[in-house]
């Protein structure tokens, strides 16, 4: 069992990938336009990650993809707008609450936004934008999922079935009594 194990691990060369050194108020002044910008191979990886649950080394190439697509995300913001972002994660970073929060740090996020739009061409994604459904175009084959069996149901009761249980109800309703009064003999 173990042997198994240990032979479908990837190897070192597999693994070793270059990581964006980030720090988190990076990361969250960045995370829209990253998200925009890598929204195709972040989807990949999340339907290999879907399609594999249990065996996180065949989704390692996607997740190349995505770290790629990270260094060309953060290489462009460095080229074209790095004093505005670096502005802006300062101001998150130096929130006094210590949330991070977007609110305090509008007008530097105004000034990267229009460095954005002007100078790489992304617009800010609108709220709601990840939330909505955006379908991907993959070379994956479509899941299937297995249908459901459902037991089967009775055929509707017959006439004759129906005026017997008519019947028995109305045994049932006269012998008993619901507070002061009867259903069919009627008491106060």
């Amino acid at each position: 069992m173990t042997q198994q194990f240990y032979e479908s691990l990837p190897s070192y060369e597999e693994l070793t990938v270059p990581e964006l050194h980030l720090t988190w108020p990076e990361l969250k002044a960045g995370s829209l336009y990253f998200g925009r910008f890598c929204d195709e191979p972040c989807k990949q990886y999340m339907l290999c990650k879907q399609d594999n649950p249990r065996n996180p080394a065949v989704c390692l190439n996607e997740g190349k993809e995505v770290t790629n697509c990270g260094f060309k995300f953060f290489g462009k913001v460095k080229k074209h707008c790095l004093a505005e972002f670096e502005t802006y994660y300062t101001c998150l970073d130096r929130d006094f609450r210590g949330l991070l929060d977007f609110e305090p740090c509008r007008k530097p996020q105004l000034i990267f936004d229009d460095c954005m739009k002007e100078k790489v061409g992304m617009d800010r994604p609108y709220i709601g934008y990840f939330a909505r459904i955006r379908l991907v175009d993959s070379d994956r084959p479509r899941r299937v999922f297995p249908k459901r069996e459902y037991k089967k149901m009775k055929d509707p009761p017959t006439r004759e079935e129906l005026d017997s249980l008519v019947g028995y109800m109305e045994e049932i309703v006269s012998f008993s009594t619901y507070g002061r009064f009867c259903y069919n003999n009627v008491e106060d």
